[in-house]
C-alpha cells in the first residue's frame, strides 16, 4: 500500500507539469464534451469612428495591427449622395499597390455607399484600409473597425487542474514516506508459565525447588 502510494503520488507531480503547461490541448476537448467551458463574445473597437477626407481622384487611408485568425467587422458610410472605392490589404500588398503593381487585396468594394464589411486576417501585422475616390470633387467617409473574440472561460477545476494534480501528489508522496517509517516493535511480555508442584498441586514459584506444601523436589 504504501509503495503504491508513493508510485501514485510521483506520477501524478510529474504529470501536473505536463497538465500546467499544456491545459488548453489537453483538457479542453474533455472540457467541452463535459460542459465544463463556457463562451463569450468580446469585441474591441480597433479604430473608432473616424472622418476620413478623400481628396478628389486621390486616395485616402487609415492603418491598424490586426491578429491572425481574429475575425473583424467594421463600416464605410460615405457623407452625401455619393461613393468610394474601398480596400483592405497587407502592408506588403499595400506598399505593391501604391507602385501600381499587381497586389493581393483582402476585401474590395468599387462602389461603397454604406458598406458593412467582415474578413479574418490572415496573419498578423498592419492592415490598410484604403479609400479611393475618382470623382474631381472631395468625398468625406465615416470608418469603424472592430474586433469580435470568442473568448473561452475553463471552469476553475479545469484551469486548475494541473496544481490540484500537484497537491494530491505531494500529499500522497509525503504519506507513503511517513507511513514507511515503522516504529520498533517493543518486545512481547513473557507471560510467567504457571508451575505446579508435580507430586501434590502446589502452585510455585518459578524459582523453588522445594514444594512449599509437600517439601519434595521438583528436580
Amino acid at each position: 500500500m504504501r509503495r503504491l502510494a508513493l508510485c501514485v503520488g510521483l506520477l501524478l507531480i510529474l504529470a501536473s507539469f505536463y497538465v500546467i503547461k499544456e491545459v488548453p490541448q489537453v483538457l479542453v476537448p474533455v472540457a467541452e464534451f463535459a460542459g465544463l467551458v463556457t463562451h463569450s463574445v468580446s469585441v474591441t473597437q480597433v479604430i473608432q469612428s473616424t472622418l476620413v477626407a478623400v481628396p478628389a481622384s486621390d486616395y485616402a487611408y487609415l492603418t491598424a495591427d490586426l491578429k491572425d485568425g481574429i475575425k473583424t467587422t467594421g463600416t464605410v458610410q460615405v457623407q452625401g449622395e455619393s461613393e468610394v472605392g474601398f480596400y483592405i490589404m497587407n502592408a506588403g500588398n499595400f506598399s505593391e499597390w501604391r507602385q501600381g503593381s499587381p497586389s493581393v487585396i483582402v476585401v474590395s468594394k468599387l462602389n461603397a455607399v454604406n458598406y458593412n464589411f467582415t474578413f479574418v486576417p490572415n496573419g498578423t501585422g498592419a492592415y490598410y484600409f484604403v479609400f479611393s475616390n475618382q470623382d474631381p470633387i472631395r468625398k468625406n467617409v465615416v470608418f469603424t473597425v472592430s474586433t469580435i473574440e470568442d473568448v473561452m472561460l475553463l471552469n476553475p477545476l479545469v484551469q486548475y487542474a494541473g496544481y490540484e494534480m500537484l497537491l494530491i501528489g505531494i500529499l500522497l508522496s509525503i504519506f507513503a514516506v511517513r507511513t514507511g517509517k515503522r516504529k520498533p516493535k517493543r518486545p512481547r511480555d513473557m507471560k510467567q508459565k504457571e508451575l505446579r508442584c508435580k507430586y501434590c498441586g502446589q502452585r510455585m514459584a518459578t524459582a523453588e525447588v522445594f514444594c512449599s506444601k509437600c517439601g519434595k523436589s521438583q528436580t
